[in-house]
């Protein structure tokens, strides 16, 4: 229809009195009566819809309430879980941070185990030196021994007189 305002508009704008012939004129009103009955007919027809449509209205209503309400449970359970996720989340890190506590405690006592180890160590090799040199020497005095015996025997024994 608004095609054809807009024809009808250019025609008019374009067309020169004189020349318009009754015949013409007479053809665009048939046409132009006809285009604005089927519109008329096209909105009648769209308002009769519309009239008979409230029960698909109201279904249609009551279909997006319920999916509503699907979708407003659904986002409190959702919150409710995800509360739930947090409050676990916060219990997780809280253990960690225990844990990271006990860890560097627990570094800290082996670093201290470890220098006093070392410390007893190099304390084991001294003792384990000196017990070496207390050897040895215990051996060179048992040798002296022997042979002090031997020199005692062999003195007093009468065949050497």
């Amino acid at each position: 229809m608004s095609t054809l305002v807009q024809l009808k508009a250019e025609l008019e704008a374009a067309a020169q009195p004189p020349l318009d012939s009754e015949e013409g004129l007479k053809a665009f009103r048939e046409i132009w009566a006809l285009a604005s009955e089927e519109g008329r007919k096209q909105q009648e027809s769209v308002v009769a819809d519309l009239k008979k449509d409230p029960e698909v209205w109201a279904q249609e209503n009551e279909r997006l309430d319920g999916w509503a309400t699907a979708a407003a449970n659904r986002a409190e359970a959702e919150g409710t879980e995800r509360a739930e996720i947090e409050a676990e989340l916060a219990m997780v890190k809280s253990q960690l941070a225990k844990s990271q506590e006990s860890l560097i405690m627990a570094g800290a006592d082996t670093k201290a185990a470890l220098e006093k180890f070392a410390a007893e160590q190099a304390a084991h090799q001294t003792t384990q030196a000196k017990l070496a040199t207390t050897i040895q020497k215990a051996h060179e005095f048992q040798l002296d021994l022997v042979q002090c015996r031997t020199r005692l025997e062999a003195q007093s024994d009468p065949r050497n007189k």
